[in-house]
């Protein structure tokens, strides 16, 4: 988060926030930093990080105490998230914002990754203690999600799960939508020898004055 460090304000609104890794990070700063999520066993991990703030919440619909000068959704937050949870979270949220305030959010595009075929029916992603394959199971297009099932090469659990489909142009006619403008849009830099475009984006996008 160095490189985008200039985007965030004195007061953090960590959406998805898992195991509190961001709050962890801007602890040092003397930021303000709430922490949402609705899984407990991340706020369980979470909430060991001394002073930090965490609340139990549905960030689609659930109260959120405070306005906050950024907010974030960070990790592997938005491939649970699909068009319509985002839409009813951007104006769930609008409360808890203010003109001006920005908006960073990570995601892979994988509308771009099919068209190019780097994820088709396997995807194959190597972890520091082993590899996990992805098998894609169905593509549903009316509710934006790719069903998938995971395994590790250890082969003692299966994870079924869906992943949101997102991709640049997607999140930005959404977000203008809600009167957020793109402010800047930062793919990561291609791995040595890849053929093909990074398809990890980091958007920051800020609260036009006129529709607060």
């Amino acid at each position: 988060m160095a490189r985008h460090r200039r985007y965030i304000g004195r007061s953090v609104l960590d959406l998805g926030c898992g195991g509190g890794v961001l709050g962890a990070l801007l602890a040092p700063t003397g930021r303000e930093y709430l922490g949402v999520d609705a899984n407990p066993d991340m706020l369980r991990e979470a909430r060991k990080l001394p002073g930090l703030r965490f609340l139990d919440a549905d960030v689609t619909h659930d109260r959120i105490p405070g306005r906050f000068d950024t907010v974030t959704m960070l990790g592997n937050a938005m491939a649970h998230f699909t068009v319509a949870d985002m839409d009813r979270l951007l104006a769930a949220r609008r409360a808890n914002v203010r003109p001006g305030s920005t908006f960073l959010l990570d995601y892979r595009d994988l509308i771009a990754m099919f068209w190019q075929g780097t994820w088709t029916k396997v995807r194959v992603t190597t972890h520091v203690r082993g590899t996990i394959t992805h098998r894609a199971r169905l593509l549903d297009l009316e509710k934006g999600t790719l069903h998938l099932r995971a395994r590790p090469s250890t082969r003692k659990w299966v994870l079924d799960w869906s992943h949101a489909l997102w991709s640049p142009f997607i999140l930005e006619m959404l977000m203008r939508h809600h009167g957020w403008l793109l402010a800047h849009r930062s793919p990561p830099k291609a791995r040595r020898g890849a053929s093909r475009i990074p398809q990890d984006y980091v958007d920051v996008y800020r609260l036009e004055a006129t529709r607060a």
